[in-house]
């Protein structure tokens, strides 16, 4: 114990200018974290103005502040070679890292815990509830920025090589992002067998806690790149290997479209869309979206469709085809909607070639139906609230167009519905998109929590607008609705449910006959 004090203290001596920094980055951190909703138009002093235009780039900071301190600390008795001072002192190698560990718990860890435990206070949040998800952000923690940090210091012999190495990594990284551009891919939902996914995790996760324990155990450096190396190409060698299964499939059970959650029936291509020049985008653009037109009707009442997924193949006489799999879309029906536009994107490339040729479309579409549960009604006040499932919240400014909302950790899941024509806002008569009084939804979906709760604050903020139904009318002025969201105004009652999971079901409608230029062109949504 001795020892590791002694090495704790000699750190401390010779690092105590960046444990400063990194409080004083803490303090900003926790300054910023006190004022959620603070942006530039309610800045009124000097220091608001400074975290408002500087405080999205606090965290980000902070973070690679630690990390800069973690390589230097462990750098400090460099694990690269044999010929290192410290190696012919009576030093231990696992008190030397127990001292390292210390180090980080009692500048990195204690101070950030201490911080988590004072925004919860301020907020009025009670802290043995959240003290199971304050822990996991611990230990988030040591595995997000200790653990990374400590493998890059001991295969590194200086700051030098480290960042030579964070840069040589960003670059092969940019690199591989670029090549999957250059290629069609699909978003087809695949999962390996349970086993293989568990000894994938175990042996990257493994390798990523050995490498550390192996360096200051025996500083051998290339062993440490081979074994992680190995596990890296094994775990790829087994995702490429063993067979993975489609889920879709399976968690998507096709039935016929009367069958179905809502009704939905291809529309007539709009004239508009019949022309790419139309909607400006250039040839130089990758990608290309398949715009295609459908009517809805048929939700249920107190429920909510949603166009999960959605999948696009085509033949035609000639022989021509294009088939790139499922897509993600996430498109929200509402019993209110009367239409939307679903979108496809495809390679420019695969694109060029069959557009002008007459093609049958066949569509696959992936719903999910949500049903409200536990509905409640919550009246707005004109001053800030508190709601056991939303959290704090308060009528957001400039023109009352959202609420603004603060919880802990996660976003709460909800269902949320309001008519405007029973508690109408006031509204500026020159702006025609704020002037329709159709019933109005936003929803979100509970969050799937795991034990590694990721981030440094407790404390999360979002905004809930509220969507207008989408209703037959012109079709410019169609698509303006469907860009703005409805009023907030104190005295609105809001329809609060939880939304549950009724089915998921598999639909598959055609198009006969089509081009694909007729319906190409930029993002409808």
């Amino acid at each position: 114990m001795d020892q590791i004090l002694h090495i704790f203290k000699k750190d401390v001596r010779r690092h105590w200018l960046e444990i400063l920094i990194s409080l004083a980055l803490l303090a900003l951190f926790t300054r910023r974290e006190l004022h959620p909703w603070q942006n530039s138009r309610e800045a009124s002093s000097l220091s608001s103005i400074f975290l408002s235009f500087w405080g999205n780039y606090i965290t980000p900071a902070l973070v690679i502040f630690w990390a800069l301190l973690i390589v230097r600390l462990i750098q400090d008795e460099s694990l690269v070679g044999d010929r290192q001072w410290w190696v012919t002192r009576p030093y231990e190698w696992w008190k030397l890292l127990l001292a390292k560990l210390l180090f980080f718990f009692v500048f990195v860890c204690v101070p950030l815990f201490h911080v988590q435990l004072f925004l919860l206070h301020k907020f009025g949040f009670p802290v043995l509830g959240n003290l199971r998800h304050l822990l996991s952000m611990q230990l988030s923690l040591f595995i997000d920025i200790f653990l990374l940090a400590a493998i890059l210091a001991s295969l590194t012999k200086n700051i030098g090589q480290a960042l030579l190495t964070v840069a040589g990594i960003l670059v092969v990284g940019a690199g591989l992002v670029w090549l999957m551009t250059m290629f069609p891919h699909s978003d087809d939902v695949k999962t390996p067998p349970v086993i293989v996914d568990r000894l994938q995790d175990c042996l990257i996760w493994g390798a990523l806690l050995a490498v550390p324990i192996i360096q200051f155990a025996r500083r051998r450096r290339w062993r440490s790149l081979v074994g992680l190396a190995g596990a890296v190409a094994i775990n790829t060698l087994l995702s490429v290997v063993v067979p993975s299964a489609k889920t879709t499939e399976t968690e998507y059970p096709v039935v016929q479209p009367q069958q179905a959650p809502v009704k939905i029936d291809i529309r007539p291509i709009p004239e508009i869309t019949h022309s790419s020049n139309a909607w400006g985008w250039s040839d130089a653009v990758p990608d290309i979206y398949l715009n295609i037109p459908v009517s809805v009707s048929g939700v249920a009442p107190r429920t909510m469709v949603r166009v999960d997924l959605l999948k696009l193949t085509t033949d035609s006489p000639q022989g021509s085809r294009l088939s790139l799999g499922w897509k993600y879309q996430s498109e929200e029906l509402w019993p209110e909607d009367q239409l939307t536009t679903l979108s496809y994107i495809v390679n420019r490339k695969e694109y060029e070639k069959v557009k002008s040729v007459p093609m049958n479309i066949h569509l696959e579409l992936a719903l999910s139906e949500y049903q409200e549960s536990d509905a409640r009604i919550l009246i707005v006040p004109a001053q800030e609230f508190r709601d056991r499932t939303l959290g704090i919240c308060r009528i957001g400014p400039p023109r009352s167009e959202l609420l603004e909302c603060v919880t802990t950790f996660h976003e709460p899941g909800f269902i949320a519905a309001v008519d405007p024509r029973d508690f109408p806002c006031p509204k500026d008569e020159n702006d025609e998109a704020l002037l329709v009084d159709a019933i109005s939804h936003a929803w979100k979906s509970q969050d799937s929590y795991s034990f590694l709760d990721s981030g440094f604050s407790p404390i999360v903020n979002y905004s809930i607008w509220f969507r207008s139904a989408s209703l037959f009318d012109d079709f410019e002025k169609r698509m303006t609705l469907r860009r703005h969201s409805a009023l907030v105004c104190p005295g609105m009652e809001i329809r609060l449910a939880q939304p549950v999971l009724k089915r998921q079901q598999r639909i598959k409608l055609e198009m006969s006959n089509v081009r694909l230029q007729e319906i190409a062109g930029s993002s409808a949504r």
